[in-house]
């Protein structure tokens, strides 16, 4: 997996939200027309986590009708494929983004944490929705992709779609 650096402003860089990854996994037209509409995308290890968590859990449900944190949990352990098949789906998604140079992994430093503590505290998100957006201050993005509602309580940031 090849690895794309970013200095400390990005013009044109959209941070991607999990919201958007998971839709357009599940066929989401919005979702698609936002990662075919830009050239430019970013994500940390937040949005890492959480879109391969959902993931996880979508096909646990598909497998096993309902959703059970402990039985997923055992599921994986017991190295269940069609659970495991949700890595492989992200990764390839990643590589490809990665391989047509439109994406970057943001790491989140030091500086980042303690921008999100702040922000968290003065805008009421929970920790990885201000990791997000410190992550979108740290590195000078001001237009985040997501369906999730709260970061328009951001001045600075553009939702999109």
């Amino acid at each position: 997996m090849r690895r794309i650096t970013m200095s400390t402003s990005q013009r044109g860089v959209v941070f991607l939200d999990s919201s958007i990854i998971i839709r357009y996994f599940i066929g989401d037209i919005s979702a698609k027309e936002v990662l075919e509409g830009h050239s430019k995308f970013a994500i940390n290890s937040i949005v890492y986590s959480e879109v391969a968590f959902n993931l996880l859990r979508l096909l646990y449900v598909d497998k096993y009708g309902e959703y059970r944190f402990y039985g997923m949990k055992s599921a994986l352990s017991g190295r269940d494929s069609y659970l495991l098949k949700g890595y492989r789906i992200l990764y390839s998604f990643i590589d490809e983004l990665l391989s047509e140079e439109k994406l970057a992994f943001l790491p989140i430093t030091l500086d980042v944490i303690e921008e999100a503590t702040r922000i968290a505290a003065e805008y009421g998100l929970l920790p990885n929705d201000s990791l997000i957006v410190a992550t979108c201050k740290h590195y000078g993005i001001n237009t985040i992709a997501t369906f999730d509602e709260v970061f328009k309580r951001i001045p600075w940031i553009r939702v999109i779609p």
